[in-house]
């Protein structure tokens, strides 16, 4: 139900579409109709669409309007009459409406009523051809304003035709009636011509020669054309190319009704023209045209001295000849065939060959070509080929005009020669036998060509033919074949293919029979010709329809159809058969009742059953076995072989055979036979025997192997197991020797092996043929190894020898198979059962016997196995080389049902344990896996590679899983890795130590225990770790943890060494000391630290003191500094210099052990302090701070500077580059250091300070005040860290519409800045943006400014500034110039500076900042005299040189300026300089001396200080206006430009609406036609401006007026008609308008409004900084720079922002 209520909306919705889209419209909206007094002229207007119409005009008076009605239902009218009204009194304009009935849709037509003011004729063309069909002319009325009547219909013209010129009082042109011919007149033509009158549309005919003049009348208005009748003739050829001295016969091509008539010159009363004689003449006088020299003339055939037709001739030197084998380049011997020749220029053009060229042919190849004849000039010649094969045509052009040629021209052209094509047999007669047959047609001849087939006639479907040419028979019938080649199909023959049923058949054979030999019957079918009575024997027939019975004899088995036989002339098929027993056998082949005997003598042949043919040694006896009767054996050599025969019963299989008895006497070669006499016929059958002397050569096999051994040919041995191995003996040309004793051979093995022997040392084992049974009829040799345990693991050779022959085979003696284990239980993990058993000994080719639907394989040596389910089975091992390897492999594979993991409950830190996965199967036996089990780890502890490692301290879990079963979670913890601290130690001896280990098991998991395992008797240590020296030496300690089982879980060691107190001495970090940098300085002896001195017991004493208490500080204690120590308190203090110098520092030891018996060791050391080196940026007021980073933008260069003057080096990425000059040049992002090195020669101390260096791209920029002045600012590039970086070669700019000028900061390393003007006292968005490296950055800040900041500009020498007011006081290098409330100052002097302008009342500053002028130079461009502009420009300004807004230039208005450039020209002309307010621009403008009259090009130059520039300026006379009033209703309505060319082509034109100008530039002066557009009242203007000389001229333009059929209406609407498209626009604007209010009512959308603030809003303080990096901070709390720490972190911004803005206190 869903599916239909959707169908039925789609429905609706598409005829709701259909209807919206379906709208009417009429025929033609607008019909202009002719008035006449006494005739009426109607027009239809139809709708096109729509439904029924009600019509209506709004002038009934002027026309007549009648609705039609047609065939429909009811009233219902969709087409209209109009027709002008009786009292209607042109001109008119009339509207009808037709209104439908049912929708109210109204459609609007409107029509014209006008007089015909002209006619015109029209047609197709203008010229008529002699006695062809007649062309129509029509002829279309216009009325005064050139508009086309839209209907002449019913209006009568008056047709007249006259000669032009002398032809006869008969006219050469006739008019024909409509009805005359088979033309369809137009309509309302024919009611006319009915009456004898002519329409608007006539026929012409064209009857004679010549040219008439065509007059159509309608009243008074007249109009007449002129017409041609010429023949329809063509001279032929047209277009021609002959050689010199060659001739050509021109022929009249005639049209004559519609035929074509080729006719000789003569033949007519036409003559032909050359128009060069020099190229061409002719020599008949007639139309033979003969070619003189190289070049082109045109013929004319002339009728009187009327050209006719015309054609070209062109005379070329022959060049080439294409010759053009016809009908193709294949052709059939016997066969005529045509040789065209074409002869071409050099450019490729087609010559036409005349009477006087001669062209000779000469044909070569083997098709023997003979040329039977040709035309006159040898280019058609008729050629037949006697042969087959290729053949070769060469053409020569011989001679032109009896003239032989000297150069060679000549082609060629190839063609083959092949024998007819013909279908054998012409006629195909095939047998209907009740069966389809698909018979194969052949053909001969066509050479190698492919052919089609084809057939037509099919004898009602009885045959059909395949594209391939088999001929398909499914009943009687006949059918014309046709055969053709493929892409030569006029190469064809036809053949006839007939089906009808046999009368007669007909049985030949040769009537002699061989038992067990095939025989041949040949069937003959015979039928006689329906039409002649004729007998034809049939080509083709089914062999498969014929039945054989037998009569007599022997019965024939095996009778089958011989396709493959070709039967004998006039037989269709061969059937053939065999006999098994000897005798007469009569047969007959027969189809029904049809039939025929034939009787065959089967006679039976002694056959031999073995051997076939036979070598043996001499002396070898053999058995010889043959079937026949009365056999009798004979030889033809009884010296070398001799046939006796052989008592004994025969073969079981053979009963009847004969034995016979083979001996060889002696070496050579014999032919054995056996006969039989029968029936006086003797048979006999033949064996070939050759005796050898010895055997040549002996060949050795290996038994075959049980499967695929791919080891090569060798024996392979196992203990207890004999094998057998083949002999074959052959003679010296490879045949097999037999013998029915084997001969005497000796064997050996090598290498020599006890273990290994032959069951027959000196004969051979004789293997006889089963099939021959009992007689011994020998089949191989053979010999037996057996191979006993000790051999195994023999490889060597198995050796024969007998006589001069030897021969070897490899062999090796193997170990039993062993599979490993025979019985395993396993875990079932999937399909895939890997590593099942390990395979050893054998062969080392194996392969596996499985059970249904299992497979297993064998991979090195190891098992796998692919089963479908958990179960028992059994896999069979075979050795696929060995015979009666096999080993069973008892497989029990079982689900798992449990997991468990075995491995330690700790493990430490980075350290591995063994760990794995117990599995039990349901008989809860343990289970072998071959995969290793999933592990699932929680915590710090992680499996791999089968161990379980700790990865950080804590605890762990994990659980393994195999056969998707999960062993519970089993925990470990993961202890710190044990180590002991120290892990090597120093101690005096009777000093001790401490022992304390670091990680380990925790104590509630584990018991530590140190105890020493080298070197006990020089240290003392207890398990808890304490020791105590007690000898010179080393020792070993060790610390080992142990769990509560005693199992050791972790163990550690370090070695101590006991070492003697000496060489006590005084140490200090370094020798050097910056002052205030604090250094240790302590006591040590050699080996020992001065904690291992502090060990000691009793502790030593030691006392520090300083020679100049005031160079530096001693701290001895943690109490003193509060810094921590590395060494004990006593034996180390800290010395901190106070100023540069050397510090004496004196110490003396007590009760220092074994030192000295007084106890007592007194030292002093010296230290030298020194300062560090200061460095700093050049540019930069400050010093950097130790440690300082710098950071520097891509592209950018500083320079370092030091104190005292060090060298630079660096460690860097590539990052920058350092100069030996301390200048650092950013070269791409990246970091770096740098170090200021010093040497103190006279201290040999080596200072250095780092610098860290980073380079960055920049990532954004902020704006900041200087600080200088309010008006500079600059701009902070920062990486995307917010850090700041320095570039002091960024070119930074100020967006529009501001100005700002770029100085110099202070500090030089920080950049340029920038001084902003003309801000306005409430602040606005600038535009920031900064340059560096290929680098670009931008930041919009919000500026706040104030009054005095608002009152400030930049500008350059020269320029003008507009102040407001008056009585403003400025400095002497601004000059001052009052205007009505605005004052103009201009800056008069070069020179940088700052001008302030003060005015008193009220007291107010206007601050202009002047940068130095940059260029100076004059606009290039076509100017007037009167105004060259100049351009004055000043580093980044971009405005124009006035700087005023278009109030205050109004304000200046007759203000006299003087400017502080001057300017000059050339003599007697002046030139001044000039500041035009108006379009903003300073110039010069040359006064001319005296009125210009021609045009001239003067120098102007411009200087301004050291400035200088110049042009070249051109003068040029006025232009002039012939008129400058023109009336539109008076011609003529044009006027004209005149001047100078350079001034016309600057002139440009402006028109009043309504006007409409043509405008034509000739021979210096400009022609201007002005046109009306619009029928309007009133003055019009054309605006003539000229641009070279300055003037603007107006022309008035009176503009006609009329008044449309008399009426009110019509002279409104010519008003109003001008104004119509304004009064469009204003009605579609209201009407937007209204729509744009009503939606927003609709929409009750409102405009934001500033919300009323109802408590007064805090402002917040203001802060030392006036740029903010937010735009949105402007209203609340003041956002700081990145990086800015004088607000708190929460009220700062992110880096990442793009859009910022600030504001200027």
């Amino acid at each position: 139900m869903g599916y239909l209520v959707q169908a039925v909306v789609v429905l609706l919705a598409l005829n709701f579409s259909i209807r919206t889209c379906d709208c009417a419209k009429i025929n033609t909206p607008r019909v202009l109709l002719p008035w006449f007094e006494n005739l009426n002229v109607n027009f239809t207007f139809e709708i096109i669409g729509g439904g029924c119409y009600s019509w209506s005009s709004s002038r009934d008076d002027i026309i007549d309007l009648e609705a039609l009605y047609g065939d429909t239902w009811g009233h219902c009218s969709r087409a209209a009459r109009v027709s002008a009204s009786e009292a209607c009194v042109p001109p008119g304009s009339v509207i009808i409406f037709a209104e439908d009935d049912n929708t109210g849709e109204i459609l609007r037509g409107d029509v014209d009523i006008a007089k015909i003011s002209s006619l015109k004729i029209v047609s197709t063309t203008w010229k008529l051809y002699l006695e062809e069909a007649p062309e129509a002319f029509e002829v279309v009325a216009n009325d005064d304003l050139g508009n086309t009547f839209s209907t002449l219909e019913g209006v009568s013209f008056t047709w007249t035709i006259e000669n032009v010129g002398n032809y006869g009082e008969d006219p050469l042109v006739t008019l024909v009636r409509w009805s005359d011919t088979d033309y369809e007149a137009p309509k309302g033509i024919a009611e006319l011509e009915a009456k004898g009158f002519r329409s608007y549309s006539v026929l012409l005919y064209g009857q004679a020669m010549g040219e008439s003049k065509v007059t159509v009348c309608l009243g008074n208005i007249c109009t007449s054309s002129n017409l041609h009748v010429a023949a329809s003739v063509v001279l032929t050829p047209a277009v021609a190319y002959i050689a010199p001295g060659d001739t050509l016969q021109y022929k009249v091509v005639r049209v004559r009704a519609g035929r074509l008539t080729i006719q000789d010159v003569v033949e007519t009363l036409y003559t032909m023209k050359v128009d060069d004689t020099g190229i061409a003449t002719i020599e008949d006088s007639v139309s033979l045209v003969k070619g003189t020299q190289v070049g082109t003339s045109h013929l004319y055939l002339m009728s009187g001295i009327t050209e006719v037709s015309k054609a070209t001739l062109t005379v070329v030197e022959p060049h080439s000849i294409r010759v053009t084998i016809r009908p193709s380049n294949l052709i059939v011997y016997g066969d005529i065939f045509n040789i065209h020749c074409v002869v071409y220029d050099e450019a490729g053009h087609l010559m036409t060959p005349g009477q006087e060229m001669l062209i000779r042919l000469t044909v070569d190849g083997a098709a023997n070509v003979d040329l039977l004849k040709s035309n006159e000039n040898g280019t058609i010649t008729e050629a037949v080929a006697q042969n087959a094969g290729e053949f070769t045509v060469t053409a020569r052009l011989y001679s032109i005009a009896g003239r032989a040629l000297t150069k060679k021209i000549e082609g060629q052209e190839t063609g083959l020669a092949i024998e007819p094509l013909a279908i054998v047999p012409p006629e195909l007669y095939v047998a209907w036998t009740d069966s389809i047959q698909n018979i194969q047609i052949h053909h001969e001849g066509g050479g190698d060509e492919t052919v089609t087939w084809s057939a037509s006639g099919t004898g009602d479907g009885a045959l059909s033919l395949s594209q391939s040419g088999v001929v398909r028979v499914s009943d009687v019938g006949q059918m014309e074949v046709r055969v053709h080649l493929t892409r030569y199909p006029h190469i064809r023959a036809v053949g006839r293919v007939v089906s009808a049923v046999a009368d007669l058949i007909q049985v030949s054979s040769s009537g002699i029979a061989r038992v067990g030999r095939p025989h041949q019957l040949h069937l003959a079918l015979t039928a006689a010709h329906p039409s002649t009575g004729e007998l034809y024997n049939f080509h083709s027939c089914n062999c498969g329809s014929f039945a054989v019975s037998l009569l007599e004899g022997p019965e024939p088995q095996n009778v089958t159809a011989a396709p493959w036989l070709q039967p004998m002339d006039g037989a269709c098929c061969v059937l053939q058969c065999h006999w098994s027993a000897r005798g007469v056998s009569t047969v007959r082949v027969s189809r029904g009742r049809a039939g025929a005997t034939a009787r065959i003598a089967v006679r039976a042949a002694p056959t031999l059953l073995w051997p076939q043919n036979v070598a043996a040694l001499v002396g070898a006896t053999l058995p010889v076995l043959a079937e026949g009767e009365a056999l009798v054996p004979q030889s033809s050599e009884p010296r070398i072989v001799e046939l006796t025969n052989r008592d004994g019963p025969a073969p079981y299989r053979y009963p009847d055979a004969q034995l016979f008895t083979l001996k060889c006497r002696k070496k050579g070669d014999a032919r054995l036979e056996v006969m039989s006499y029968a029936d006086e016929e003797r048979e006999s059958v033949e064996l070939e025997v050759a005796c050898a002397p010895h055997v040549s050569r002996i060949r050795l096999e290996p038994p075959d192997a049980p499967g695929n051994c791919s080891a090569g040919p060798r024996v392979w041995l196992r203990p207890h197991q004999e094998v057998s191995v083949k002999v074959t003996l052959l003679d010296a040309i490879g045949r097999e020797l037999l013998d029915e004793v084997g001969p005497s051979v000796s064997w050996e093995v090598q290498p020599y092996h006890l273990g290994i022997e032959y069951q027959s040392t000196d004969r051979l084992f004789v293997e006889t043929k089963a099939e021959f049974a009992d007689v011994p009829v020998p089949h191989k040799y053979y010999q037996l190894v057996l191979a006993s345990e000790q051999a195994i693991g023999w490889s060597g050779i198995l050796k024969a020898s007998i006589s001069d022959a030897t021969a070897s085979i490899q062999a090796k003696v193997v170990a039993p198979l062993k599979c490993d284990p025979l019985k395993i239980n396993l875990a079932w993990e999937g399909e895939t059962v890997p590593n099942v058993a390990k395979v050893t000994g054998g062969s080392g080719k194996y392969s596996v016997e499985t059970p249904k639907g299992v497979s297993a394989t064998i991979e090195s040596g190891s098992v796998s196995a692919l089963v479908p389910a958990p179960g028992t089975y059994d896999l069979v091992v075979n050795d696929l080389c060995v015979y009666g390897e096999k080993q069973v492999i008892e497989v029990n594979i079982e689900e798992v049902l449990s997991v468990e993991v075995s491995t330690a409950r700790a493990v430490c830190v980075d350290g591995c344990i063994p760990i794995s996965a117990l599995v039990k199967g349901i008989s809860h036996r343990y289970l072998s896996t071959s995969r290793e089990p999933d592990w699932k780890t929680l915590g710090e502890v992680t499996v791999t590679n089968g161990s379980l490692c700790g990865l950080r301290e804590g605890f762990g879990r994990v659980r393994a899983a195999l056969g998707g079963v999960w062993s519970p979670e089993v925990e470990v913890t993961v202890f710190p890795a044990l180590r002991i601290v120290p892990e090597r130690a120093r101690l005096p001896a009777g000093g001790r130590l401490r022992l304390r280990h670091v990680g380990g098991p925790p104590l509630h998991l584990a018991t530590l225990t140190y105890h020493a395992t080298h070197g006990q008797t020089h240290l003392q240590v207890s398990t808890s770790g304490a020791v105590q020296g007690v000898s010179t030496g080393t020792a070993r300690v060790r610390l080992v943890a142990s769990d509560f089982a005693s199992v050791e879980l972790a163990a550690a060691e370090a070695e101590v060494e006991i070492v003697p107190i000496s060489n006590l001495r005084v140490r200090a970090a370094t020798q050097t000391l910056l002052v205030g940098r604090p250094s240790p300085v302590w006591v040590e002896a050699a080996g020992l630290t001065a904690t291992a001195l502090s060990s000691l017991q009793p502790s030593p004493r030691v006392t520090w003191s300083l020679r100049d208490p005031s160079i530096a500080r001693l701290y001895t204690s943690h109490s003193d500094d509060l810094l921590e120590r590395s060494v004990v308190e006593g034996l180390s203090v800290r010395v901190v210099p106070l100023k540069p110098g050397v510090i004496t520092l004196d110490v003396r030891v007590r009760n220092m052990g074994q030192i000295a018996e007084t106890r007592t060791w007194d030292s002093t050391i010296e230290i030298l302090g020194i300062s560090d080196i200061r460095t700093s940026i050049d540019g930069l007021s400050r010093e950097m701070i130790p440690g300082e980073r710098l950071s520097v933008a891509v592209g950018s260069t500083v320079r370092l500077k030091s104190l005292p003057r060090s060298t630079w080096a660096a460690y860097e990425d590539g990052a920058f580059e350092l100069r030996p000059n301390g200048d650092v040049v950013a070269v791409r992002p990246g970091h770096g250091v740098i170090f200021a090195k010093h040497k103190d020669e006279q201290n040999n101390i080596d200072r250095q300070s780092v610098i860290h260096v980073e380079v960055s791209t920049p990532h954004y920029c902020t704006a900041e005040p200087s600080g200088e002045e309010e008006s500079a600012a600059r701009l902070v590039l920062r990486n995307s860290l917010g850090r700041e970086l320095l570039a002091p070669q960024a070119n930074i700019s100020l967006g529009t519409p501001y100005a700002a000028h770029v100085r110099r900061a202070a500090d030089s390393a920080l950049g340029d800045e920038l001084l902003i003007a003309g801000l306005d006292a409430n602040g606005a968005f600038l535009s920031f943006q900064s340059t560096i490296g290929g680098s670009t950055v931008g930041d919009e800040v919000w500026v706040t400014g104030s009054e005095s900041y608002a009152n400030r500009v930049i500008a350059t020498g020269s320029w003008a500034v507009c102040v407001e007011g008056v009585g403003w006081r400025a400095p002497p290098a601004v000059r001052l110039f009052a205007g009505a409330g605005v004052t103009l100052a201009v800056l008069a002097q070069d020179a940088s500076a700052r001008h302030v302008l003060r005015l008193d009342r009220p007291a107010a500053t206007y601050v202009i900042h002047q940068i130095p002028v940059q260029k100076m130079e004059f606009l290039p461009g076509e100017w007037p005299s009167s105004l060259v502009p100049l351009a004055i420009e000043g580093s980044g300004l971009t405005s124009s040189p006035l700087l005023c807004t278009e109030e205050q230039k109004y304000a200046l208005d007759g203000v006299r300026v003087e400017l502080p450039y001057t300017c000059r020209s050339k003599a007697p002309h002046t030139a001044q300089p000039v500041l035009d307010v108006e379009n903003g621009q300073l110039g010069c403008a040359i006064i001319p001396a005296a009125q210009i009259r021609e045009a001239s090009e003067v120098d102007l130059c411009a200087e301004w200080g050291v400035a200088r520039t110049c042009t070249k300026v051109l003068l040029l006379p006025l232009i002039q206006v012939s008129s400058t009033k023109l009336n539109l209703q008076t011609p003529p309505t044009s006027f004209t430009i005149t001047g100078h060319p350079r001034a016309l082509k600057l002139v440009k034109m402006t028109t009043s609406p309504g006007l409409k100008l043509e405008i034509n530039t000739k021979d210096g002066e400009i022609s201007v036609i002005v046109n009306s557009e619009l029928v309007t009242c009133g003055i019009g203007w054309v605006n003539v401006v000229s641009k070279l000389t300055t003037q603007e001229i107006k022309v008035e333009v009176e503009r006609e007026c009329e008044v449309g059929c008399g009426t009110l209406l019509g002279a409104i609407f010519s008003l109003v008609s001008p104004f119509l498209p304004t009064l469009v626009t204003t009605l579609v604007l209201a009407f937007g308008y209204n729509y744009v209010l009503s939606r927003l009512q609709k929409g009750k959308i409102k405009m934001p409004t500033e919300q009323t603030q109802t408590v007064q809003t805090p402002v917040p303080p203001l802060r030392n900084r006036t740029w903010s990096r937010s735009p949105y901070a402007a209203a609340g709390p003041t956002a700081p720079v990145y990086g800015d720490s004088s607000t708190l972190p929460d009220a700062s911004f992110s880096p990442d922002s793009t859009r910022i803005h600030s504001r200027f206190l």
